[in-house]
């Protein structure tokens, strides 16, 4: 009889150990699949954000060879004073809206990335509830 709950006892266990370890199993191949999604959400938005930053690097490039330009036909110091303060005060407003756009984007990347890692937080814990 005792040797019967021995068995009984081993063969429980390890029922038990093979279910623990197909869980470990499922729930690190979902890990894997969520980290994966984040991962290439997370570059996507890098490269989105870098890319709207060599966009913003030449606009303000531009304006400043344009700037530079237009001071070579400057005829007095009037002029040059005019120039200069409608040049500031536009890259000001420029500057002002590419601040204000590259907030935007970081924030959505940032949303976006976190959000299969939220999901997958949530399934887990509407699980266990």
């Amino acid at each position: 009889m005792t040797e019967n709950v021995a068995r009984e006892f081993a063969e429980k266990s390890a029922e038990r150990v093979k279910d623990t370890y197909k869980k470990a199993q499922s729930a690190a191949k979902e890990t894997t699949v969520v980290m994966e999604r984040t991962y290439s959400t997370a570059s996507k938005g890098a490269a989105d954000f870098n890319l709207q930053l060599l966009e913003i690097a030449q606009e303000n490039m531009n304006a400043a060879f344009d700037y530079a330009r237009h001071l070579t036909r400057v005829k007095s110091p009037l002029d040059f004073f005019q120039l200069s303060t409608a040049y500031m005060r536009k890259q000001y407003e420029t500057f002002t809206e590419q601040t204000q756009h590259l907030t935007t984007l970081g924030q959505k990347v940032a949303t976006d990335t976190a959000q299969p890692l939220q999901s997958e937080v949530a399934k887990t814990f509407n699980k266990r509830a």
